[in-house]
C-alpha cells in the first residue's frame, strides 16, 4: 500500500520516521556543533547506557513494525520477509557474517592504524568502545552488544535498505545506509569514529543483498562488537 498522508495511521508513522531521524542525526549534530552535551561531556553511567540502550533498541525495531503495520498493511510473515530474517539457508548467512566480520576487522584495524600513523589521530578519538566499556560490567556490555547489534542491523539493513533500495536500487541504498549509519556515531563528538561504521555498513549491507538475509550482517555485526570488547579488555590488562 503506498503511503497517503491524509490517511492518520499514515501520518503516525510518518511521524516516527521523522522523531527517529530527529533523534539520530538532528541533536547529534547540533550536539557536535557544541549547542548540546555530546556523550564526552556527559557523566556516563551503566544505568544511562543501559536505558539509552533499551530506548535505541526500541525505537529501531518499533519504527520499522510501525511502518510495516500501518502503511504497508503487511502481516507478521510478510514483515519479516520484507526484513530479510529468514531461515532459509541461515547456514550459509551465518558463514558469509563470518567472513564479513573478519574483513571488517581487518579494514576497520588498517584504517586505525593509518589514522594513528599517517594523519596523527590520537588512539581515545579513533573508537568509542572505551567510552562504553570503561562504564559497563561484562554482563551489561554483552546485554548492549547483542540486543543493540541486532536492533541497528533491523533498522538500517533491514527497513531502510529495503525501502531505499527500492526506489535507487541496491547499490545506492547500500551506500546511503552506510553513510546513515555512521553519522549515527557522531553522537560521541568525535569524527573519525564515524568513518568506521561508514566502511562496516558498505560489508554489511552487501552481505545482506548477496545472502538475502538479514542474519548475515547480524552476526558479521555482533562478532566485530565482541572483538572490539575483547581487544579493548586485552588492551587494558596489559597497560
Amino acid at each position: 500500500m503506498d503511503f497517503n498522508i491524509k490517511k492518520p495511521t499514515h501520518l503516525f508513522a510518518l511521524i516516527a520516521i521523522i522523531f527517529i531521524f530527529s533523534v539520530l542525526y538532528v541533536l547529534p549534530v547540533l550536539s557536535f556543533l557544541g549547542y548540546f552535551p555530546t556523550m564526552e561531556t556527559i557523566q556516563l553511567t551503566e544505568s544511562t547506557i543501559l536505558f539509552s540502550s533499551i530506548i535505541t533498541v526500541l525505537m529501531f525495531v518499533g519504527i520499522p513494525f510501525i511502518w510495516y503495520l500501518f502503511v504497508n498493511k503487511y502481516s507478521m510473515k510478510e514483515m519479516l520477509s520484507h526484513l530479510r530474517l529468514r531461515l532459509e539457508r541461515i547456514d550459509s548467512a551465518f558463514l558469509w557474517g563470518v567472513v564479513a566480520a573478519v574483513f571488517m576487522i581487518f579494514i576497520v584495524f588498517m584504517i586505525g592504524m593509518i589514522l594513528y600513523y599517517g594523519a596523527n589521530v590520537g588512539e581515545e578519538n579513533l573508537s568509542n568502545v572505551e567510552d562504553l566499556a570503561g562504564n559497563l560490567s561484562i554482563v551489561s556490555m554483552f546485554f548492549v552488544i547483542i540486543f543493540q547489534s541486532i536492533s541497528e542491523e533491523i533498522f538500517f539493513r533491514g527497513f531502510l535498505l529495503e525501502k531505499i533500495g527500492l526506489i535507487a536500487g541496491d547499490v545506492m541504498a547500500i551506500f546511503v545506509t552506510a553513510v546513515l549509519f555512521g553519522l549515527a556515531h557522531i553522537s560521541y563528538g568525535k569524527v573519525y569514529p564515524v568513518v568506521m561504521p561508514v566502511v562496516m555498513g558498505v560489508l554489511l549491507g552487501f552481505v545482506v543483498v548477496k545472502t538475502k538475509n538479514l542474519y548475515s550482517a547480524i552476526t558479521a555485526h555482533m562478532i566485530f562488537n565482541f572483538a572490539s570488547f575483547i581487544l579493548y579488555l586485552f588492551s587494558k590488562s596489559l597497560s
